[in-house]
């Protein structure tokens, strides 16, 4: 196969962005890409000038890594991308939030990832709606089964479905709340993988997320420093008075 990959000519700045992803491969939550990636990291370097090759050093040395990710199964992604190419049902099991071991069979549509984490947008045909599944969860079972027509899902819907998905449904707790600032602003202290931010209108947007406790959502919403009014959440409510109190007590003293 290589043979038949023709040879490229690269410039410096190229060179260098393909080696860092290389490198960060080498690493990746993608379980089974890392020997592949090191041998053509390899490959690549052999070919470089010793002024690139500083170059790559240099920018590697610049990034840190955050946190920890759940691993993915190459075999399970490639498992997955294929029966959304030959649009055919796939049968898995999957492991949810609390525990819990599932089996059914999903049509997969998307493959979505957040930078931390893999997802599948599918559709469910046993209970008739779409879900988000997170590969390192999902365990598929081969040969693929039957054809499925595709359904229109457009990216927008894609990225809204697997940003609710992973801002609410792990938590015990879901809120709703006007944030008076701009959609943009607010995007600018909650990410797509913390907080779903929807515009209403130019000075204000609706957020939904989820939340371990009512103390730490109001506590995260309060600390940006914008105005807000709660849509959504009784508790956060008694717990927004609670925490008013406390801290106006420990201003007097």
């Amino acid at each position: 196969m290589g043979a038949a990959i023709p040879p490229l000519v690269l410039s410096a700045d190229e060179a260098v962005a393909i080696a860092v992803g290389l490198r960060a491969a080498a690493g990746t939550t993608v379980t089974g890409i890392e020997d592949a990636a090191a041998r053509a990291l390899v490959k690549l370097e052999q070919s470089l000038s010793p002024q690139t090759r500083e170059h790559i050093s240099a920018v590697e040395q610049a990034i840190v890594p955050l946190g920890t990710t759940g691993n993915v199964d190459l075999d399970t992604l490639v498992a997955v991308a294929r029966s959304i190419r030959e649009s055919r049902a796939l049968q898995i099991d999957y492991r949810r939030h609390d525990g819990t071991e599932l089996r059914r069979s999903i049509e997969a549509h998307r493959i979505v990832h957040t930078g931390t984490r893999w997802y599948v947008v599918a559709w469910d045909p046993d209970h008739g709606g779409w879900r988000t599944l997170r590969l390192d969860r999902l365990h598929p079972h081969l040969p693929l089964a039957g054809s499925f027509v595709p359904r229109d899902i457009p990216d927008d819907a894609v990225r809204t479905f697997t940003t609710r998905s992973i801002t609410s449904a792990p938590y015990r707790h879901r809120y709703r709340v006007r944030m008076h600032a701009p959609a943009a602003e607010v995007t600018t202290h909650f990410g797509p993988t913390v907080a779903d931010v929807t515009s209403i209108d130019e000075d204000s947007c609706e957020l939904t997320a989820g939340s371990n406790s009512p103390e730490e959502f109001a506590l995260y919403v309060g600390m940006t420093g914008i105005d807000f009014d709660v849509l959504e959440g009784d508790d956060l409510r008694r717990s927004l008075a609670s925490l008013g109190a406390r801290l106006g007590r420990a201003s007097q003293t």
